[in-house]
């Protein structure tokens, strides 16, 4: 579902929960010759609260709107925490209960707060060219995203991150990003736990860029043999490759070190195709490991180096 205009209904419609969002991966963190391609874009973010959608200011994403009004607010944070909207505890009650009657997937719309966030950057210059990506790490409960005036997607699903590719949104010198951040969702219906009801980006968000090869999704899976001694280590990875660059011939260097920093393993791997999308080695064998026990835990360091078929 790739459409280029937002709707409101998708936040009561069950069967959209993400638009253009880029799909779930594994956490792991690269570099690139040392280097993290990383640009944090915590902390001050231009912001208005509304206290329902008829209210917001609907265009404030467009390059021209007037932002004279909008205060500020910190990222990550809760928006009730900050000043803005009520506080609420609810414990085994839906939060509209007494409230208004409601059935799955409706929201209430009267009573359903609206965060517009807005944040301007400079992308570093070195970046231009590359496929650049911005992640959520968490926001409460359903957003819509834009940069630089064009929809960039939609996401729900308030405890896991979002991340949307905005290559073919930058440009050379300052870019705008904005947020718009809605309370309830039909996901509500399903993020019912005992604890207090806060909306907004409550965890880090940053910028990423990828390198022309990238490993996108990374699973180490991790056995222990018969004789609870040897252990078995067989990573599986899913690439991507930019325009122009191909992931054929692709090399992958393994480096693992045990508990107290000494290398147990070192080499390169044999990659196969693995599904339709993935590609694994077959599993190292690693003698006389400590197996994991929670009142003694080994932490098992792996390193991975992708090569492309230049060596690059």
């Amino acid at each position: 579902m790739t459409p280029t205009s937002p709707s409101l209904s998708w936040l009561t419609d069950p069967t959209v929960f993400a638009v253009n969002r880029l799909p779930a991966h594994s956490d792991h963190r690269w570099t690139v010759a040392g280097e993290e391609w990383r640009q944090s874009l915590c902390g001050d973010w231009r912001f208005a609260y509304s206290p329902n959608p008829d209210a917001r200011p609907a265009d404030f994403f467009k390059p021209e709107a007037d932002l004279s009004a909008f205060g500020s607010i910190q990222v990550p944070g809760h928006i009730e925490t900050q000043g803005y909207g009520q506080l609420q505890y609810v414990n085994t009650q839906y939060p509209w209960d007494g409230h208004t009657n409601l059935r799955p997937p409706e929201i209430d719309w009267q009573n359903c707060p609206v965060g517009s966030y807005v944040r301007d950057f400079t992308l570093d210059e070195s970046w231009l060219g590359r496929r650049v990506c911005v992640s959520f790490q968490g926001v409460e409960t359903a957003f819509y995203l834009y940069c630089n005036g064009a929809f960039v997607g939609y996401s729900e699903d308030s405890f896991t991150p979002a991340d949307f590719d905005l290559t073919d949104y930058l440009h050379a010198g300052v870019n705008r990003l904005c947020a718009e951040v809605y309370k309830r969702c039909s996901g509500s219906w399903l993020e019912d736990q005992d604890m207090f009801r806060f909306s907004g980006i409550f965890r880090p968000v940053f910028l990423y860029a990828k390198p022309a090869v990238h490993i996108e999704d990374l699973w180490l899976r991790a056995g222990l043999a018969d004789d609870n001694t040897t252990g078995t280590l067989a990573p599986r990875l899913r690439l991507s490759a930019a325009a122009g660059a191909s992931a054929e011939g692709v090399t992958l260097a393994c480096s693992i070190a045990a508990p107290g920093g000494a290398e147990i393993f070192g080499g390169t791997l044999a990659l196969h195709a693995e599904g339709e999308d993935y590609m694994a080695a077959d599993p190292i064998a690693l003698p006389a490991i400590r197996p994991w026990r929670h009142e003694d835990p080994a932490l098992y360091t792996v390193a991975l180096v992708l090569r492309d078929a230049n060596g690059a």
